[in-house]
């Protein structure tokens, strides 16, 4: 399959990159080495946390959504790189056992105006739970190649 260029991408396309489980497992390992905050990894404390039970850390949905964004879209078209993030959000904890959907919509194509080689392309990222809800949702500037 060839590769996408920033001219083959239109804005509003959305598409649907494929879902993960949040096992607790999972979970645990990724919080205990990198976001070890007690309702990520004691499921004792958790339960007495506002959250009420243990949750995914941030981190861990947003690095699991990344792997399907890079091996479903981006290593599918002439990415150079995203000059990161302009918003993140986590409006619904995960939780043990969510099945987390992606989709990604291009919501935005700027051709470079002093690199004739590329444009910017903005995308939004977003995950949803098993019952339809917002669980991640981030906006990037991927640079993409002509």
């Amino acid at each position: 399959m060839s590769q996408r260029t920033f001219d083959d991408i239109e804005s509003g396309e959305c598409h649907y990159l494929g879902s993960f489980e949040a096992t607790e497992a999972e979970m645990l390992r990724f919080a205990e080495r990198y976001d070890p905050a007690s309702y990520h990894v004691d499921p004792d404390a958790a339960e007495d946390s506002i959250y009420g039970g243990l949750i995914a850390s941030g981190w861990y949905t947003a690095s699991a959504c990344m792997e399907l964004v890079a091996d479903e879209f981006l290593s599918n078209t002439r990415n150079m790189g995203s000059f990161g993030l302009d918003e993140l959000r986590w409006p619904t904890p995960v939780r043990p056992g969510d099945t987390i959907s992606v989709q990604i919509e291009i919501v935005d194509l700027t051709p470079s105006t002093s690199r004739s080689d590329r444009g910017y392309v903005v995308i939004e990222v977003t995950g949803t739970n098993q019952d339809g809800e917002t669980v991640i949702f981030w906006r990037a500037t991927n640079i993409f190649g002509r």
